[in-house]
């Protein structure tokens, strides 16, 4: 323990975690370091406040290795409830010497507010908000963590063992990138593209676009708008409108040069016409059913034949930047040889999202850590470039898109979900996007969903869709395929069900005989679920699904303008450098990616590929 010192050990410990998690986990560590004289605080008194059911307030005093007084005031909580545990709350803090503290069964909320002041004045006691300040005012420092886990190189790299030059150079091989090489190269750029591995990388199915023949232009519009709220109005309006306007364009574009190729693997599906008062707004999707690597793979392959040159297995490490202008990237081959790719027009950067830089995803997405992550190698390569010559990342919370991984079996019906521990735990109308965030902290991270014999009629009644293809996916067909590879259990009873499902059988069948009653009751007494969905589980054969959830990405990216230019910190646009799809934004804005169009997130993709390649392209 005593090989690095507090200050290495401390800065180690909180870096790109969360306050509390961190210091819950150090109790031992710090009491070792008191018990052999070191000094551990800033002797002092700190307070912080957290929310709780309202607000706590929690104030602590500190001499050299010590907490040595705690006062918690929950004077604006619920007096009946955490109101009444303030005493309580602070003898276990001054007990454990730490915010790990056990808490008060019953006063949930206000114990978890309390804890976290408590985190809060602790850090502050060790001077790490300090220290971290500190830190970051260092050109770079703040991110070495980050940089840690991705192909980056922070220190200049100044000598090259080759040197190449192009009028445009793409980083990635993927949705996004091979329609800016291809657009661009349309445009009359000599164009590259450096993959990070050895061959294109895609995934997805649905790639939706608005078609403006079909389309009115105030449906348009109220379109742009609902696209605004559903993010919570914390988007660049000027890129939503770019979707908005271009992606019909830019996927027909997309499609047009797939069948020039004679790609056939694909097929209009998940169309959506929006109805306004003002108008429609008609967006179509387009299904790959063996996934969106199939059709990138195939232009990639068309993309070499037309003259773009493709260096595989050649990540992007370092932009080259000189007096503020962008004039290049610098690649790394596997044999760790440097070639320097100047390009006369702009770099564009199509690196995708960070899921697998964990430091990235503690620091900006926290609550994704705790899920599988679908992609691979997707470290923020683009993202750390930038942020390392000055570029600014998203300032807001990102957006994690966050799925079930099973076979989609009425994904967005509110039928019963119980836990892996049998027990119901929300109101399942919850939008399907979202459902990611009720399971974080469930068992296993599992959403059951339970339904009988009725389900189909319950279903279309209450005015749901079952049949309807990758939502619905329900019909007495596609049911049956189910059943014959797993994804569905059927059961003639709901013992014989719980076992198949590794559900307690005791505990879940008493949860549906609670559900039952309160079906028959008329409303849902313990979590409010609409009354129309209430409709009991009582005929066999009985059904089940467990459905555990995944990252499919991050949506948080270099602050762009409409035309994919990136922006410095200061609003000003850097000269020479450009970002388009899950590397750019905000074009996304919510905590979670919302589904009320199928296909968004690929028509994005594309769309912001083509439109910045031609942009660039032309320069």
């Amino acid at each position: 323990m005593k090989e690095m010192n507090r200050k290495e050990f401390l800065k180690l410990a909180v870096k790109g975690t969360a306050a509390a998690a961190v210091l819950s986990a150090l109790p031992s560590t710090l009491t070792a370091y008191a018990d052999e004289g070191e000094k551990l605080y800033i002797p002092g008194t700190y307070s912080a406040e957290a929310p709780g059911k309202e607000k706590v307030i929690v104030t602590m005093t500190f001499d050299e290795t010590k907490i040595t007084d705690v006062q918690v005031d929950v004077s604006a909580e619920t007096p009946e409830i955490g109101g009444i545990h303030g005493e309580t709350l602070r003898a276990q803090l001054l007990e454990k010497q730490s915010a790990d503290i056990d808490g008060v069964t019953g006063a949930t909320m206000t114990s978890n507010g309390v804890k976290e002041a408590a985190a809060n004045c602790i850090r502050q006691a060790l001077g790490l908000e300090a220290e971290e300040k500190e830190e970051a005012a260092v050109t770079g420092d703040s991110i070495d963590a980050l940089l840690a886990e991705s192909t980056v190189e922070k220190d200049p790299i100044t000598t090259f063992d080759d040197e190449k030059t192009y009028d445009v150079v793409v980083v990635g091989a993927g949705t996004t990138g091979l329609p800016a090489a291809i657009k661009a190269f349309e445009e009359g750029a000599s164009v590259c593209v450096l993959q990070k591995s050895g061959a294109a990388v895609a995934q997805g199915m649905c790639c939706a676009a608005v078609i403006p023949e079909k389309s009115t232009p105030a449906g348009m519009s109220a379109f742009l708008h609902e696209l605004h709220a559903t993010y919570d109005y914390r988007t660049d309006l000027a890129l939503n409108r770019v979707y908005v306007q271009r992606s019909g364009e830019a996927v027909d574009w997309y499609l047009n040069h797939l069948n020039e190729i004679g790609f056939e693997n694909m097929m209009e599906k998940e169309t959506l016409d929006h109805q306004y008062e003002e108008g429609n707004c008609y967006l179509r999707g387009t299904l790959f059913p063996g996934s969106m690597l199939e059709p990138t793979t195939a232009l990639a392959e068309y993309a070499e034949k037309l003259g773009i040159d493709f260096y595989y297995e050649t990540p992007a490490v370092q932009l080259v930047a000189d007096g503020g202008k962008v004039s290049g990237v610098i690649g790394r081959t596997k044999n760790g040889s440097h070639i320097c790719f100047r390009a006369n027009k702009g770099v564009i950067l199509a690196t995708g999202d960070y899921q697998n830089n964990a430091a990235m995803v503690a620091r900006y997405c926290p609550d994704a850590a705790l899920f599988e992550k679908k992609q691979f190698a997707k470290t923020g390569d683009g993202q750390l470039m930038g942020m390392l010559i000055g570029a600014e990342l998203e300032p807001i919370t990102h957006t994690k898109m966050i799925h079930a991984k099973a076979t989609s079996v009425m994904r967005e019906e509110p039928l019963l979900a119980v836990n892996d521990n049998g027990e119901r735990f929300v109101a399942e109308d919850v939008p399907y996007g979202q459902r990611n965030t009720c399971v974080a902290y469930e068992p296993n991270g599992c959403w059951n969903t339970i339904f009988d014999a009725n389900y189909h009629d319950q279903v279309v009644g209450w005015g749901g869709d079952p049949d309807r293809s990758t939502v619905g996916n329900a019909s007495p067909e596609q049911i049956k395929k189910f059943i014959d590879n797993g994804n569905v259990l059927v059961a003639d009873t709901l013992e014989e069900l719980c076992e198949k499902m590794g559900l307690p059988v005791e505990t879940t069948i008493a949860t549906v005989k609670r559900y039952n009653e309160l079906c028959k009751a008329g409303f849902d007494e313990d979590f409010g679920k609409p009354a129309k969905y209430m409709k009991p589980v009582d005929t066999a054969p009985f059904y089940g699904t467990k459905r555990y959830f995944q990252v499919s990405a991050l949506l948080g990216g270099l602050v762009t303008d409409a035309n994919g230019q990136v922006k410095a910190a200061d609003g000003t646009l850097i000269d020479g450098l450009f970002a388009a799809g899950n590397c750019s934004g905000p074009f996304y804005g919510g905590i979670d990616y919302s589904l009320f169009t199928m296909g968004m997130s690929l028509g994005r993709c594309v769309t912001g590929g083509y439109v910045t390649g031609e942009y660039v392209a032309k320069l």
